[in-house]
């Protein structure tokens, strides 16, 4: 991700029910890992995620025209690719049974559910893929 991405990705970011604006500041400039996905020259999905001992996805979204064709999972494995960790870890609301499903595909599983866990009391799950 760089900074002529900026537009594309506040744009898909506006799709989100929980963004953080912020994450794409930190994305940009560090410390977080940024990296897009491009389809034709145009921008369809992006994912955000902070290096550690473990990598955090903070953030992935794919353009609706353009899920189910492999972009998501590469995002995926390319911020995990980048942070060199041996595990990742999401974060997702529980009601969204679209990306619980997504995530238990490319190898995650649930290790935890997380009551109250978003500011309107919103419960979610914590996924898990690696060691």
């Amino acid at each position: 991700m760089d900074p002529a991405d900026e537009p594309a990705v506040r744009s898909l970011q506006s799709t989100l029910d929980y963004a953080d604006p912020q994450l794409i500041d930190a994305a940009l400039d560090g410390p977080f890992i940024g990296r897009v996905a491009v389809h034709e020259g145009s921008t369809v999905g992006y994912a955000i995620a902070l290096p550690g001992q473990e990598t955090t996805l903070s953030e992935l979204v794919v353009a609706a025209e353009y899920r189910r064709h492999g972009y998501g999972r590469s995002l995926v494995d390319a911020v995990a690719e980048a942070s060199g960790a041996d595990r990742t870890v999401v974060t997702t609301p529980a009601e969204n049974e679209r990306a619980e499903h997504f995530y238990r595909a490319i190898g995650f599983a649930v290790s935890e559910r997380l009551p109250s866990f978003y500011a309107d009391g919103t419960a979610a799950l914590r996924l898990v893929r690696g060691e």
